[in-house]
């Protein structure tokens, strides 16, 4: 099953490009909350009205088109998904992302590094 996302915001940080998007959420909203925390039945209902928007986010790191590394976070409920961008829920997911895409661009460096020094010794230029 193909899964869509919508994108809510991308932008550059430390030469990697940040992309936000989300997609739908699996999860029912009674598997995370239940009645003691809020009334479920109402708050699905607002799900349903389109009230309240109900989604995994997912957080990813690029180089030109290569994922350097990802992060997703399910059972986010927010009125405008944008809300997302200025409470500090991205910017956890982004530092969590991007300490894996710089150990991946380290790791592919020396992978590549590697692979030119056996094209070099072969004499390919």
């Amino acid at each position: 099953m193909t899964r869509y996302y919508d994108e809510i915001d991308s932008f550059e940080r430390s030469g990697f490009t940040v992309i936000v998007d989300k997609s739908y959420e699996d999860l029912h909203p009674s598997d995370c909350f239940d009645d003691t925390i809020t009334d479920i039945k109402e708050l699905c209902a607002d799900i349903e009205r389109g009230k309240l928007d109900w989604f995994m986010l997912r957080v990813r790191i690029m180089v030109d088109e290569y994922e350097m590394a990802s992060e997703y976070l399910g059972g986010c409920l927010y009125e405008n998904p944008r809300d997302v961008l200025t409470d500090g829920t991205v910017e956890d997911l982004v530092d969590q992302a991007m300490i894996t895409a710089k150990r991946e661009v380290y790791r592919m460096y020396k992978k590549f590094q590697d692979i030119s020094w056996e094209h070099d010794a072969e004499g390919v230029v």
